[in-house]
C-alpha cells in the first residue's frame, strides 16, 4: 500500500517509531531553573575569584611600595656621613661644628659645609612644613616625620664632567673642598692625592630630604590639594627632595619614591656621650640638640603603607603603632600595614670605633 505524505513532509520521510514525545512544560521549567542556578553559582565563583585577585594585587603593590620605600631610605641612611677620604669632621666643641640645626634647603656651599657634622637631621611630627624654602606646606602630610640625609656620592666625577652649579666635594686624607662646579673646575678643585700630582677624587654632594606628601601628581600646579589630585583620588606618596643644579645654579628637585606611603616615623639611636663607642645606647623620636644629632648612630624607619585603591565594603577602624607613635585609621576603605626596619649609620659609627 502506498503511503501518502502529509503536506510539507517528504514522501520518503521515515514514519515515527514507538511512542516518541518531547519535554513537558514542567520539565522544561525545572531544567531552566537548574541551569540558572548553576549559571549563578559559576558567575558568583568568577566574581569572587576576580575580587580576590584584585585584592591580592592591591596588597602586593602595597608590600612592594613599602619595602621599596624602606630600601631607598635605608641605603641612604647607611651611607650618611660618607665624605670620600675626608674623615675628621668637626665634633661638638670644635671649630666648624654648627651652633644649631642648619636649614637643609640652603644651596650655599659654605652653609652646606657647616652641616658635615650632622649627616642626619630630622623633624618630628610637624603639623606643617618647617622647611618651606624647598618643601611647601601643602606638599607635606601633617604629623609625619621629615628626614634629611647628607653625604657624598660613592662614585667619583671626572674633572671634565663637572656640571656648572652642581655642588661637589673633593677630598683627600688631610682636607676637603666643597664648592659649586664652574666652567673651569680645575681652578676650584685643587686638592691632590699622595703623589702630589694626581687630582683628588671629586664626588657630587648629596642632600636628600624624605617626607610624605598628600599626593603623587597634583591636580594642577606643583602643590597638592589633598582631594582631587592623582586623577581624582589623592594618593599619599613618599617623596624625596634632591640637591641638584638647573640653569647653572644649585637648586632642589622633588622626586616621587613610592605611592601609598601614608605615614613615616623615625626613632633615632643615640650613642651615649660618655661611652662614644659608635653603638646606640637609647632611642629618641626627637633629638633635642645638635650634639644629640651628632650622636645618631642608627635609625629605626617606621612606614605605614596603605593600598592605593579602596576595598569595597571594607572600613579600617584599627590603630597602628609606628615606633613611639600610635596612629588611628580614618575609617576609610583602605587596607594598611606597618613596616619597620632598623638601619645603622655606618660612617658616623665607624669613626667612633677606633
Amino acid at each position: 500500500m502506498r503511503r501518502i505524505a502529509a503536506p510539507g513532509i517528504p514522501a520518503n520521510f521515515p514514519p515515527p517509531i514507538g511512542n516518541c514525545r518531547g519535554l513537558s512544560l514542567v520539565e522544561l521549567m525545572v531544567a531552566l531553573t537548574i541551569g540558572l542556578i548553576l549559571l549563578a553559582g559559576v558567575t558568583t565563583l568568577l566574581i569572587n575569584s576576580s575580587n580576590t585577585r584584585r585584592e591580592l594585587d592591591r596588597s602586593t603593590r602595597q608590600l612592594e611600595n613599602a619595602r621599596y620605600a624602606q630600601l631607598v631610605i635605608g641605603e641612604d641612611i647607611a651611607h650618611a656621613g660618607y665624605y670620600g677620604q675626608y674623615y675628621e669632621v668637626p665634633a661638638p666643641g670644635e671649630a666648624g661644628f654648627p651652633a644649631g640645626l642648619v636649614d637643609p634647603c640652603s644651596t650655599t656651599p659654605a652653609t652646606i659645609q657647616s652641616t658635615l657634622s650632622l649627616p642626619l637631621q630630622g623633624y618630628n611630627d610637624p603639623a606643617t612644613s618647617p622647611i618651606t624654602g624647598c618643601l611647601a606646606a601643602a606638599n607635606h602630610r601633617a604629623g609625619t616625620d621629615i628626614l634629611v640625609v647628607r653625604r657624598a656620592e660613592t662614585k667619583t666625577t671626572a674633572m671634565g664632567s663637572v656640571t656648572v652649579g652642581e655642588i661637589y666635594l673633593q677630598s683627600n686624607g688631610i682636607g676637603m673642598i666643597l664648592a659649586a662646579g664652574t666652567a673651569t673646575p680645575a681652578s676650584v678643585f685643587t686638592l691632590k692625592k699622595k703623589d702630589a700630582t694626581t687630582e683628588a677624587d671629586i664626588r657630587k654632594f648629596v642632600t636628600h630630604i624624605y617626607f610624605v606628601s598628600p599626593c603623587n601628581v597634583p591636580a594642577s600646579g606643583s602643590n597638592c590639594n589633598g582631594t582631587t589630585d592623582d586623577g581624582g583620588r589623592s594618593i599619599p606618596t613618599l617623596k624625596r627632595i634632591e640637591l641638584t643644579a638647573s640653569g647653572g645654579s644649585a637648586t632642589f628637585a622633588t622626586v616621587p619614591i613610592a605611592e601609598g606611603v601614608e605615614n613615616l616615623q623615625f626613632d633615632y639611636g643615640l650613642d651615649n656621650v660618655g661611652t662614644a663607642d659608635g653603638s646606640p645606647d637609647a632611642f629618641a623620636a626627637a633629638p633635642s640638640s645638635t650634639t644629640d644629632w651628632n650622636n645618631v648612630m642608627a635609625v629605626r624607619v617606621n612606614v605605614l603603607a596603605r593600598n592605593t585603591e579602596p576595598t569595597p565594603g571594607y572600613t579600617d577602624t584599627k590603630s597602628y603603632t609606628l615606633g613611639s607613635v600610635s596612629v588611628a585609621a580614618d575609617n576609610a576603605p583602605y587596607k594598611r600595614h606597618v613596616y619597620s626596619r632598623l638601619v645603622r649609620a655606618v660612617n658616623p659609627g665607624s669613626r667612633r670605633e677606633q
